[in-house]
């Protein structure tokens, strides 16, 4: 019952985000183009580029887009399922490691646990968003559960090797958990057992990895010719500018820094080192817990290396939060235990043990309040160390998919663009596109260096490299502005002006953080009507003849 309650907790606290985020529609668009053409692509017709790094979310979506079921539904939907699911295995995982039998009551601390992740900003932001995160962390805590509990019963190791083949299709960083929990499962038979030498059950558990994940994995590199994701090499490749490399790194440092601040997870670190100091030697808890601690660190390191994330509210260390949550509950009964036992007259541990946890939950959940009520705020749209609050990524998201649905009967079947975010604008626009970014586009990421520290936003397409394109559109230098004569572009408009191209300035209604004109450039040859097209002199300043800014 209290876990349905926990349940319904997170229900109502992802409902008060209710949002997909811009990135979520680019797996949209690869989703829609498997549903009607049978393509994982971008741009159909076009090189396939692997724009996407979480084929199992999108392949999913595509399958319930044949049956005739939207992403922009189903992925809050499926978002919101896995992430129910989480506070189950979360519960279930911190049962396994108390070591309560089967068929025995189970521990109240372990409701700790959903308890702390139901009441999460983030974990309740994330469930929602319409992206891949709430599946990927169930595959990791799934697979952690399955760790775990093959001390008792080594069949579970069988289903190990599924789970993280299937994490490891969600999202590239599985590679890092599988190679993790092996790492830590020879170390583990090396000290406890003095062996070398694997199992039957530890080679099934390999094979059965391999056997999931190495033929999805040599059909992806055929496919799209690359070992390696599109926006991997938009991360990573090229040689960066002096500098870059350190301000990366202190991005990456402030991004784990404020997961740490805003979950509470930097208050709650001595409650897991008490519960780790005071395991036993090869006991389960500190089995469990040395994974844990391993895999949390080593993941949090891996965030700073790539420099974070520009998503509020840590969609990319998700996983870490059902670590961080089985360790408070975990630690907190440790704590209670420890005293009981030791300081005179703690008799009444259940009593103690439920006032603590209460007062914990009740600061926890007052905590996150205020930071949900925060980051939703209207007008709360100004990044923090490039970091964008789940306020702006809904508006800015929003906007653009007005954009696109506005312009949809505008375009021709054989029209290409330039755009800035992937996403929204070309999904519901059906436009054939790249982004300046490079996430769909093969030459950006592999040819042009990086230029930004901000993740996910590291490179950008030089104007002489886009315009080899011959697009007919360019969407990703614009303006959203409030009245028609006076836009206040994002960059020089001189270059295509140059180039044979003309400003045109839409009237959209419906836009909603800085206007309701959108100004953009426009090949000079292409005839072009749309409703809501502004008259030439009517959206340039004083009059005056269109040209460049």
């Amino acid at each position: 019952m209290l876990l349905a309650l926990c349940g319904g907790v997170l229900l109502w606290h992802s409902l008060q985000y209710d949002f997909v985020t811009d990135d979520a529609y680019i797996s949209f668009v690869f989703s829609r183009n498997l549903a009607e053409h049978g393509a994982l692509v971008f741009n159909p017709g076009m090189d396939p580029v692997e724009g996407y790094t979480n084929f199992l979310w999108t392949l999913v979506l595509g399958l319930l887009m044949v049956v005739g079921l939207e992403p922009e539904i189903t992925a809050r939907v499926l978002g919101t399922a896995f992430g129910l699911a989480n506070l189950v295995v979360a519960y279930r995982l911190t049962n396994e490691v108390i070591g309560e039998p089967d068929g025995a009551p189970r521990d109240g601390w372990a409701l700790v646990a959903p308890a702390l992740l139901a009441l999460s900003a983030g974990f309740a932001c994330w469930s929602s968003g319409g992206l891949e995160t709430q599946m990927f962390t169930f595959w990791v805590s799934l697979s952690l559960y399955a760790y775990v509990r093959a001390e008792r019963d080594a069949h579970w190791l069988r289903w190990l090797g599924v789970f993280l083949a299937l994490a490891a299709m969600t999202r590239p960083e599985g590679l890092l958990v599988t190679a993790l929990m092996a790492g830590h499962r020879f170390c583990a038979n090396l000290i406890r057992e003095r062996r070398l030498v694997p199992t039957r059950a530890e080679l099934a558990w390999l094979g059965l990895f391999l056997a999931v994940w190495a033929p999805w994995y040599a059909w992806r590199w055929w496919y799209y010719g690359h070992p390696f994701p599109n926006t991997a090499y938009v991360k990573a490749g090229g040689e960066p500018p002096p500098g870059y490399t350190a301000t990366l790194l202190s991005n990456g440092l402030y991004y784990v820094w404020q997961w740490a601040w805003q979950t509470k997870a930097v208050l709650a670190a001595p409650v897991l080192v008490a519960g780790l100091v005071w395991a036993r030697a090869g006991s389960r808890r500190l089995y469990s817990g040395s994974l844990a601690l391993l895999l949390a660190l080593v993941y949090l390191v891996y965030t700073v290396s790539v420099g974070g994330d520009f998503m509020g509210l840590h969609r990319f260390v998700m996983p870490v939060f059902v670590l961080s949550a089985v360790a408070c509950a975990l630690g907190l009964r440790l704590v209670i235990t420890w005293l009981a036992t030791w300081v005179p007259g703690m008799r009444r541990r259940p009593v103690l043990g439920a006032i603590l946890a209460l007062a914990v939950i009740t600061g926890f959940a007052v905590d996150q309040a205020r930071l949900t009520v925060e980051s939703l705020r209207w007008g709360n749209w100004k990044s923090d160390h490039g970091i964008d609050t789940p306020a702006y990524l809904h508006i800015y998201t929003a906007d653009r998919a007005a954009i696109g649905a506005h312009m949809r009967d505008c375009f021709e079947p054989d029209d290409f663009s330039i755009v800035g975010g992937a996403g929204a604008q070309p999904y519901e626009g059906r436009m054939r596109a790249i982004d300046v970014f490079g996430l769909v586009s093969e030459r950006i990421a592999h040819e042009v260096p990086p230029t930004h520290p901000r993740a996910g936003h590291n490179k950008w397409g030089p104007d002489a490299l886009l315009l080899e394109h011959e697009p007919e559109f360019v969407f990703s230098c614009y303006s959203i502005h409030d009245r028609p004569d006076n836009p206040r572009f994002n960059c020089s408009g001189s270059f295509w002006a140059r180039n044979g191209y003309e400003r045109v300035t839409l009237h959209i209604p419906g836009l909603r953080q800085q206007g309701q004109y959108y100004s953009f450039w426009k090949r000079k040859d292409r005839d072009f009507t749309c409703p809501g097209l502004v008259p030439a002199r009517e959206a340039t300043p004083g009059g005056a003849p269109r040209g460049g800014q």
